[in-house]
């Protein structure tokens, strides 16, 4: 009797049972409480949930004696390593202090003001025994702009006889007596810092932990007996696999001047004045690149009518009167393009005004902006767009948007440059030279005088390089961005590789069916999907050039670099199926898709402190290509069910080779989980370095759990009663994508919380419901699964 209650307490369900259990109550912290005081109240602070943590570990130390995991050193260094976490969490939470240290400038001080996030009335202090003072606070801000490039603290350590100065800024940290002292805030009057103080004498113990899974995982994907060579080899065996080494991861007519005319003329003067230099939002670039941001937010498109985004900026500087009544307002809604009274998906600028130049729906504008986010009607949301392409093209026409002119004491005011429209705050010589300087620049312009363009851009640039030298890109940089722009390559690669990704699962078909391998045409698409892989690649390293950061510091890039993955993964893993390699190239297609809708900014744009550090070009990288990988196995799974569907078909038994794709998938998905897990953890590290905290329960690291429980539950499935089908591997494989969407897109664009989140509550709630819908069917389907598990096992 005993045997049987501690063999059905460390059984592989009950460990599912109270995974579950776990990812349910993550779950319902982060989608049920608009606040983080209020998840840690009721949730992440509670003893209940400490209490499911500890019975788990409990629970997974029975299982690796049970199943004798101690005879396989990598699954059980695997296994070993959550444990390790799972003591070095405990020692944190029970042990560790944690604080604020607030002074002005002058100020010196030893005590700390504790927090309890689980209890914020729980307010103590704690003596260092030695005194930080603030010697002078620094911030550094982006060129003409008040974004924050950096903020430093210059610090004394005074400790009885013992005094040492110390530099903290963000990712830089002082380590003083088992205290890490942190840059974590500032005074709005630049005079004061607010410093992170944190004790933790379980960091190195969940260091450990971490370590451990890495040699883990690359241990178990190594050695001889593992379920994962035991796949290898498997599909060497058949022909389906070959195993590389991974390398990098890694319109209207008008009179006078009409619009056909203008497009015919206008493309010397347009490129031209695109290679002038422009000041925006921090960043100094061409005025090429802010005339395709712009031109996008307006249109939603590169081109319209001919002309490309440089043609029509300028014409809107050089005819205003005539592009007014020019349709390029993109008008998305049905219902207020019946409202405008257009049968095109365009109005004109004309149309937003009356006679007396005031903005004629206000009214709806109004009522949108002050109804809550997620309370907003489609049509509201349309009006907040059409009203931010009215400010943009408003900005083009009054000359606001063109940054161009340096002021004589540029050093002094953050190299701060002006438009035409603030000149009047510039000495009345200044103003006057600058204002006809952008006068004959415009002139030029509207007589098509190409070397007229280019002298007023070069007088320009000479006086922006004699005031502002310090912050000006290079010439290089400054070229190889107007290239890259006109380049375009990214949205390209949406139908190429969705129309490689499709034509090759349809070959991949066709081979299972026929029985019978396309070996030169499986090459030539292998082919295709490396040029353009390379392509992807090269201009990745491009955009990396131009911008001076790894190219995946926003949500564009993350995209970007996530469809890189998946194809990378489809092309050196899997290339030898032409469904796996079907699989990863469509899916780049549609991530690609994604990275160009219009709720997602593709514009170069700078870094926020806590991201200039080398644990960007890490933590994002390795996880970023896990989705990859996982995407891949979610798409193949998707693609086995077909096969399950028509497994018959004309007497053909398809049973070997669903066999054999869903060993590609647990690949797939061991491969994916291996990088989610320790690229999650990454971030730990990186988190403890920056903010003083290795996990905190921020939404987007909650959910990598919670992903990571979730895939760990399909993948050892294999070992559970009523698990192991193929159909059920390959639907589940399917299902579980559903997380990894909700960790990026519901996170990131929804959910809107915590120090990962993108898009500030601009996600669709229809497509946010989708993946709540897909992560519920999930649950359902492991549920039930679960009880005829163990009814099975009565029964027997």
């Amino acid at each position: 009797m005993v045997k049987k209650i501690l063999d059905l307490i460390f059984s592989l369900q009950t460990t599912v049972i109270f995974a579950l259990l776990y990812m349910i109550a993550q779950i319902y912290a982060t989608l049920g409480f608009t606040s983080d005081s209020d998840a840690w109240l009721y949730v992440y602070g509670r003893g209940w949930f400490e209490a499911i943590q500890w019975i788990l570990a409990i629970n997974l130390i029975g299982i690796m004696y049970k199943y004798k995991t101690y005879k396989k050193k990598g699954i059980f260094i695997l296994h070993l390593s959550i444990i390790v976490i799972f003591i070095g969490a405990g020692i944190t939470r029970y042990f560790g202090k944690e604080g604020v240290l607030h002074l002005r400038v002058g100020e010196a001080s030893s005590v700390i003001m504790l927090q309890n996030k689980a209890n914020p009335a729980d307010v103590g202090i704690l003596d260092m025994g030695f005194k930080v003072k603030l010697d002078k606070f620094v911030m550094h801000k982006y060129p003409g702009s008040d974004q924050p490039s950096s903020y430093d603290s210059y610090v004394t350590i005074i400790d009885k006889d013992k005094t040492f100065p110390y530099h903290i800024y963000m990712n830089h940290i002082l380590v003083y007596k088992g205290f890490r002292v942190y840059q974590m805030a500032y005074d709005p009057d630049e005079k004061g810092s607010i410093l992170l103080v944190g004790k933790d004498p379980g960091m190195w113990v969940t260091y450990l932990g971490y370590i451990l899974m890495v040699i883990g995982f690359l241990m178990s994907m190594f050695e001889r007996k593992s379920r994962f060579q035991a796949t290898v080899k498997k599909l060497r065996q058949s022909g389906l696999f070959a195993l590389l080494l991974m390398v990098g991861m890694s319109f209207v007519n008008l009179k006078a001047m009409n619009i056909d005319e203008y497009a015919k003329s206008s493309k010397g003067v347009a490129t031209e004045f695109a290679k002038g230099l422009v000041q925006f939002n921090g960043r100094i670039k061409p005025i090429d690149s802010l005339n395709l941001d712009f031109i996008h937010k307006i249109t939603k498109k590169a081109k319209l009518d001919g002309m490309d985004y440089n043609q029509l900026v300028a014409g809107m500087l050089a005819y205003p009167d005539m592009f007014a009544k020019y349709p390029m307002i993109y008008v998305g809604h049905p219902a207020l393009r019946k409202m405008l009274g257009i049968k095109t998906k365009y109005a004109t600028y004309d149309m937003f005004f009356d006679d007396s130049g005031n903005l004629k729906y206000m009214k709806e504008i109004d009522l949108a902006m002050q109804t809550p986010d997620r309370e907003r009607t489609k049509v509201q949301r349309e009006w907040l767009k059409i009203n931010e392409r009215i400010y943009v093209a408003y900005m083009i026409y009054s000359g606001k948007a063109f940054k161009m002119f340096p002021s004589m004491n540029a050093k002094n005011e953050n190299y701060r440059w002006y438009s035409i429209d603030e000149l009047d705050k510039l000495d009345p010589m200044t103003h006057r030279f600058y204002f006809n300087l952008f006068k004959n620049l415009v002139m030029s312009i509207k007589a098509f005088d190409v070397n007229g363009v280019k002298e007023a851009n070069a007088k320009i640039y000479k006086i922006q390089k004699t005031y502002s030298a310090d912050v000006l890109p290079s010439e290089s940089r400054i070229k190889m961005e107007i290239k890259y722009n006109h380049l375009q390559i990214f949205p390209s690669l949406i139908g190429i590789y969705s129309l490689l990704g499709i034509i090759a699962i349809f070959i991949g078909f066709f081979e299972i069916l026929k029985t019978r391998k396309l070996k030169k045409l499986e090459l030539t698409f292998v082919t295709l999907g490396w040029i353009a892989l390379i392509a992807h690649t090269a201009n990745m390293i491009l955009r990396w050039y131009i911008s001076g950061h790894a190219p995946w510091s926003n949500a564009y890039e993350s995209i970007i670099f996530i469809a890189w993955g998946s194809a990378f993964a489809s092309l050196v893993f899997f290339k030898r199926s032409m469904l796996a390699l079907g699989a990863g190239l469509f899916m780049a297609g549609m991530f690609m898709m994604v990275a160009h809708l219009n709720n997602i900014d593709p514009q170069i744009t700078n870094m926020v402190p806590v991201l200039k550090s080398y644990w960007l070009l890490i933590h994002v990288a390795v996880i970023t290509s896990s989705y990859g990988f996982l995407a891949v196995g979610g798409m193949l799974g998707v693609l086995n069910i077909i096969l399950f569907g028509i497994r018959k078909y004309k007497g053909i038994d398809l049973e070997f080779q669903i066999k054999e794709i869903n060993n590609i998938i647990y690949l797939s998905l061991y491969i994916g989980l291996a990088l989610l897990s320790i690229g999650t953890f990454l971030g730990g590290v990186w988190a403890n370095e920056s903010w003083g905290r290795y996990w905190s329960w921020d939404p987007k690291e909650t959910w990598s759990l919670i992903t990571m429980i979730a895939y760990a539950i399909v993948i050892h499935g294999k070992m559970i009663p009523k698990m192991k089908g193929e159909f059920l591997f390959s639907l589940l494989a399917f299902l579980s994508f559903f997380f990894v969407l909700m960790t990026y897109f519901g996170v990131n664009f929804y959910i809107a919380q915590g120090l990962h989140a993108y898009g500030r509550g601009e996600g669709d709630a229809t497509w946010f419901n989708v993946l709540k819908g897909g992560i519920i069917i999930w649950t359902i389907i492991v549920v039930a699964t679960l009880i005829m598990s163990l009814t099975h096992k009565k029964e027997k």
